[in-house]
C-alpha cells in the first residue's frame, strides 16, 4: 500500500463544481483506495492504494467525470512527494510567518526550467504586485505577501503559460495534508 495525496481543482469554490466530501469520500472508497479521509471543502483527501500514481489518478479522474457529468482534474501525489514539496519551499520563512501567503501549485507535469522565464511575464506585467515565484519541477511556488485574492497567478494563467494543469494550495493545507499522510 502507498499513501497518497489527491488534490482536486475547482471543487466548492466559487459556487462551481459542487463535491461534498461525503460524495468524495465514498467516490475513493469505490475506486479501492483505503484509509480514506478528506481535509476541508476543497478537494483534499488522503488515501491508501495498492496502484501506482497514474493509475490512481486515471481511476479517480474518470469516477469524477462520471459522478460530476464533467471532467474534473485531479493531481495526486505521493507522501514522499509532498515531503520534497515541503523540504523544497524557497519560501520556508515567509511560510513560516504566514503560512496563508505562500502557495504550492501541484502541477501534472514537470516543468523545465526554461518554463520560470515564461512565468516571469506576470511579474513584468504588473509590477504594482509583490508576487514571487519559484518553478521547481511538478511545483510551482508562489509567495504572495499581498494576498491570493489579486494575484495574476489565476489557474488560467498558469496552465496558459506552462501548458499543464496545476491546483493552489496554501501552506497551511499543505502542512495539514502531509500530518494526514503520517498516519
Amino acid at each position: 500500500m502507498t499513501t497518497y495525496v489527491i488534490l482536486l481543482r475547482a471543487v466548492n469554490v466559487g459556487g462551481t463544481g459542487k463535491l461534498p466530501m461525503a460524495d468524495f469520500r465514498k467516490l475513493l472508497t469505490d475506486a479501492q483506495c483505503t484509509n480514506v479521509a478528506t481535509y476541508i471543502q476543497s478537494g483534499n483527501a488522503v488515501v491508501d492504494a495498492r496502484c501506482a500514481a497514474p493509475a490512481l489518478t486515471k481511476t479517480v479522474a474518470a469516477a469524477l467525470a462520471k459522478h460530476m457529468g464533467k471532467p474534473m482534474p485531479v493531481i495526486v501525489r505521493t507522501r514522499a512527494e509532498m515531503e520534497r514539496t515541503i523540504a523544497e519551499n524557497p519560501f520556508a520563512v515567509e511560510a513560516a510567518a504566514d503560512g496563508a501567503r505562500v502557495h504550492a501549485v501541484f502541477l501534472s507535469a514537470v516543468q523545465s526550467a526554461a518554463k520560470a522565464r515564461d512565468l516571469e511575464q506576470i511579474v513584468t506585467k504588473y509590477p504594482a504586485r509583490r508576487d514571487r515565484f519559484h518553478l521547481a519541477g511538478d511545483v510551482l511556488y508562489l509567495h504572495l505577501p499581498d494576498g491570493a485574492g489579486e494575484t495574476k497567478f489565476t489557474a488560467q494563467n498558469v496552465d496558459r503559460i506552462l501548458g499543464c494543469t496545476g491546483t493552489a494550495r496554501n501552506w497551511n493545507t499543505v502542512l495539514k495534508l502531509r500530518e494526514m499522510a503520517e498516519r
